[in-house]
C-alpha cells in the first residue's frame, strides 16, 4: 500500500513539473482563480512571481486598486513559511466601467495579478514549502457578489528550475504592468478646481487618461478636463474629499494612452511641475465613450426633451398649442411655421434662462438640481393659480382683451407668435416636475460641467422639448390629416379646462406637502377670490372694476405669502421611514437590506412610481419577506443634505432608488420607471 501511495504522489510531482505550475483552479461562481508561478523550484535567497489569475465569465468582472465611485479593490491575504514574504499586487491598467453617472475602475476577461514573492537566504531547503493565498474580491454585472477563495501553491525548494509553460505567461503578464517613466506630476487646488500637472519629454499625451492610485483625489464620475501643453498635460477635476480639510500626501496615478500603453507617474502634491505652454483643450474626460460624456448628454438630453412631451404634468399645456395647430393647420403656410418657430424660441429662451440661473446659483455655492424652483411654495401657489385661471378661460367663464390675450390660454383662439412663445415658456415651467429616461444623467452631467457645456446640455433639452411641434408645422402632409376647424374644436376648447383644473389640484397637493393647513387654505382662498376678481370685471362699470382689481392683487399677493414652515431644530427620534446617512448605516449593520427612495411631492413620475408599486400590498409583502427598511429621502423642500447625496450618484433631480444588499458596499442605481420585478429582483 505504501508504495502506492508514493508512486501516485511521485507521478502527481513530475505531472506538476510538465505542465504549468500553478494551484487547482478554484470556481467561485461567476469566476475561476488560481495561482501560477514562473518556477517550477526556487533557490534560497532567491525572488520569483506568482500571479493571481482570474477567469471571468461573460461581462462580469472586479475592481482596480482604486475602485473608482464604488467597489472595493481586491486583496490577498498570504499565509507564507517563515523566511519567505510577499510584496504588493501588480496592477495592470484599468478599464471604465460605468452604470448611470457612477464610474468606477475594472479588470475583467482573463486577469492576471503578479506578486514577487522572496525567499530569505536563511529558509531551510531540506523543508517543503507551500504558499497560501485568500483572495478577498466582488464580482460585478449588473449586481456585486462579494466572493472568497482559498489558494494553496507547493513549490520546490533546490535549485531554481524556471517552468517552461508558466514562466512565458507569467512574463506576459508582468509586461502588461505599467511601470515608473520619465513622467512626473503634480497637483494643487486652483479656483475649487483640482489641477494636476503632468510634464514629460518622452511621453506621448494624446488621448491620455489619469488613474490616481488613491480613491480621495478627484470625484471620478465628474467630468475631467485635458489640456495639453507643448512638455505635457494638464488635467482639470473636481477635487476628492481627500482635499477637504488637508492637502493630501504625494499620490502616484496610472496614465494610459488611447493606444492602451500605460506608466506609473509619481505626483506631489507640495510644488509644480513645468508643462510649457498650452497648445489646445480636449474635451475628452476619464471614461469618455465608456461614460457619458459631452456628446452623450447632448444625445440624452435631446431624447429626454423628447419623451417629456408624452408625461402628465405637461399634456395641460401641449394640448392646448395641438390645440392651436389644429386651427389653423389649414390656413397660411407661413403663419404656421412663425407660430411653430414662436413656441420654439419661447421654450429655448426659457430654457437658457433656466440654464443661466442654474450655473449662477451653483457658482455661488447653492445646492440646486433639476426642478429647484418647484421647492419654493409660493411659485407652486402662483402656477396653481395661474392654470385654474386658464381653466376658467377655455370654459368660457371670461374673455379678457388687449395684451392679456397672450398669457398661454387664448392660443385656443388664435395661435398667434406672441401667445405661441408664452405656451412655450409655460410648457417649460410646468415641465420641470418631470423626470424622463435619458434626462437623469443628461442633467447629471451639465450641472457639474463648466458653463458652456451646461448650457448646451440644456439648449439640447429644450430642442427636443420644442421638436415636436416645429416639425408638425413644416410637414404639411402631416397637418394635412388634422381636421379642420369647426364647431367641435370649441367643445375640444372646454374639455381642455379640466386637465388644467386637474394640474392645479395636483400643485394644490404640493402645497400640502411643503406647508401646513395655513398654506393651503391661503391658496384656496387666492382661487376664491381670483374668482371674485372675474365676476367683478364681468359686471362693468367703474365702482366693479375696481373692486375688481383690489380682489385680483389680492389673489395674486396671497400664494406669494406662502412659505415652508421653519426648520424644527434639536435633535429628534429618527423615522424609520426618514432617510439619513446614520439610519442607512444603521439598517446596514443590522445586516437587513436597504431600499431609499429620494422623491418629492412635485415629481410627476415619482408619484406614478409610489402608486403602481411602491404603495402596493405586493411590495408591503416583498419588504415584509426580505425585512427591507425603507427610507424616504423627502425633497419636496429644499434640503442641502439630500441635495448633496443627489449629486454623489451623479443625479441633478429626483427620482432615485438605491438598494444597499448586505455584504455589498455600492448600492444598486434601479431604473427611474419602477416595476414590482425589479423591485423584487433587486431584494431577493
Amino acid at each position: 500500500m505504501l508504495r502506492w501511495i508514493i508512486l501516485t504522489l511521485s507521478l502527481w510531482m513530475m505531472a506538476g513539473s510538465a505542465t504549468a505550475r500553478q494551484s487547482f483552479p478554484l470556481d467561485t461562481g461567476y469566476t475561476k482563480i488560481s495561482l501560477v508561478s514562473d518556477h517550477d523550484t526556487v533557490a534560497a535567497g532567491q525572488s520569483f512571481t506568482v500571479a493571481l489569475r482570474m477567469q471571468f465569465d461573460g461581462d462580469w468582472y472586479t475592481y482596480w486598486r482604486n475602485a473608482g465611485d464604488s467597489g472595493e479593490a481586491l486583496r490577498i491575504d498570504w499565509t507564507l513559511p517563515d523566511g519567505v514574504s510577499a510584496g504588493p499586487i501588480q496592477w495592470p491598467a484599468p478599464k471604465v466601467k460605468s452604470v448611470g453617472p457612477i464610474v468606477s475602475y475594472a479588470m475583467g476577461g482573463d486577469v492576471w495579478l503578479p506578486v514577487e514573492i522572496k525567499v530569505d537566504a536563511s529558509v531551510d531547503i531540506s523543508r517543503p514549502m507551500t504558499l497560501n493565498a485568500h483572495a478577498y474580491f466582488l464580482v460585478c454585472d449588473d449586481v456585486c457578489v462579494p466572493e472568497d477563495g482559498a489558494l494553496s501553491l507547493p513549490m520546490g525548494l533546490g535549485k531554481a528550475v524556471l517552468n517552461p509553460k508558466s514562466a512565458p505567461k507569467v512574463q506576459k503578464a508582468l509586461a502588461k504592468i505599467p511601470q515608473m517613466g520619465a513622467a512626473n506630476g503634480s497637483a494643487l487646488l486652483e479656483a475649487g478646481q483640482l489641477r494636476i500637472d503632468i510634464q514629460s519629454d518622452e511621453t506621448d499625451f494624446a488621448g491620455a487618461e489619469i488613474f490616481p492610485h488613491k480613491n480621495p483625489i478627484l470625484a471620478h464620475s465628474d467630468p475631467i478636463s485635458r489640456t495639453v501643453a507643448a512638455n505635457g498635460v494638464r488635467y482639470t477635476a473636481t477635487p476628492g474629499y481627500g482635499w477637504d480639510k488637508e492637502t493630501p500626501a504625494d499620490f502616484a496615478a496610472t496614465l494610459v494612452n488611447a493606444d492602451g500603453r500605460a506608466e506609473i507617474v509619481p505626483i506631489t502634491t507640495n510644488g509644480s511641475v513645468n508643462i510649457g505652454a498650452i497648445s489646445n483643450m480636449d474635451s475628452a474626460a476619464i471614461g469618455d465613450g465608456a461614460g457619458l460624456g459631452f456628446w452623450g448628454a447632448v444625445f440624452g438630453a435631446l431624447m429626454g426633451g423628447l419623451i417629456l412631451n408624452l408625461m402628465p404634468c405637461v399634456f395641460p399645456i401641449i394640448s392646448l398649442k395641438a390645440l392651436s395647430l389644429a386651427k389653423t393647420a389649414h390656413g397660411e403656410r407661413r403663419a404656421v411655421r412663425i407660430a411653430g418657430w414662436a413656441y420654439t424660441a419661447g421654450v429655448l429662451i426659457s430654457f437658457a434662462v433656466f440654464a443661466l440661473l442654474l450655473i449662477g446659483l451653483k457658482a455661488a455655492g447653492a445646492t440646486v438640481g433639476w426642478g429647484f424652483q418647484m421647492q419654493s411654495p409660493w411659485l407652486v401657489g402662483v402656477l396653481a393659480l395661474l392654470l385654474f385661471a386658464i381653466g376658467l378661460n377655455l370654459l368660457g367663464v371670461f374673455e379678457i382683451g388687449g395684451r392679456f390675450q397672450n398669457v398661454g390660454a387664448d392660443i385656443a383662439h388664435d395661435g398667434g407668435p406672441i401667445s405661441s412663445f408664452l405656451t412655450g415658456v409655460l410648457a417649460v415651467i410646468v415641465a420641470t416636475p418631470c423626470t424622463v429616461a435619458f434626462m437623469a444623467g443628461a442633467v447629471g452631467y451639465a450641472l457639474v460641467s463648466p458653463a458652456a457645456a451646461s448650457f448646451a446640455v440644456f439648449l439640447a433639452l429644450g430642442l427636443g422639448f420644442a421638436l415636436p411641434f416645429l416639425i408638425l408645422a413644416y410637414a404639411p402632409g402631416l397637418l394635412g390629416r388634422l381636421p379642420k376647424p369647426g364647431p367641435w374644436m370649441e367643445t375640444f376648447r372646454q374639455f381642455l379646462a379640466f386637465p388644467m383644473f386637474a394640474a392645479a389640484i395636483w400643485l394644490v397637493w404640493v402645497i400640502s406637502i411643503q406647508t401646513d393647513a395655513n398654506g393651503v387654505g391661503k391658496l384656496l382662498l387666492s382661487g376664491l377670490t381670483l374668482s371674485f376678481a372675474i365676476w367683478l370685471f364681468r359686471k362693468g362699470g367703474r365702482l366693479s372694476k375696481v373692486l375688481g382689481a383690489l380682489a385680483l392683487a389680492a389673489s395674486i399677493a396671497l400664494p406669494l405669502s406662502v412659505k415652508a414652515p421653519e426648520a424644527v431644530n434639536g435633535e429628534a427620534a429618527l423615522s424609520s421611514r426618514s432617510w439619513s446617512a446614520e439610519a442607512v448605516a444603521m439598517a446596514r449593520a443590522e445586516g437587513r437590506p436597504v431600499f431609499v427612495d429620494f422623491t418629492a411631492a412635485w415629481c410627476v413620475t415619482c408619484k406614478v412610481n409610489e402608486m403602481r408599486v411602491l404603495k402596493t400590498k405586493k411590495t408591503a409583502d416583498l419588504f415584509d419577506r426580505t425585512d427591507t427598511q425603507f427610507l424616504i429621502a423627502d425633497w419636496t423642500n429644499k434640503d442641502d443634505v439630500i441635495a448633496a447625496e443627489l449629486a454623489r450618484f451623479g443625479r441633478a433631480g429626483v427620482p432615485l432608488y438605491l438598494v444597499y444588499s448586505p455584504g455589498v458596499e455600492a448600492p444598486e442605481i434601479l431604473p427611474q420607471f419602477l416595476t414590482h420585478d425589479i423591485l423584487k429582483d433587486a431584494l431577493e
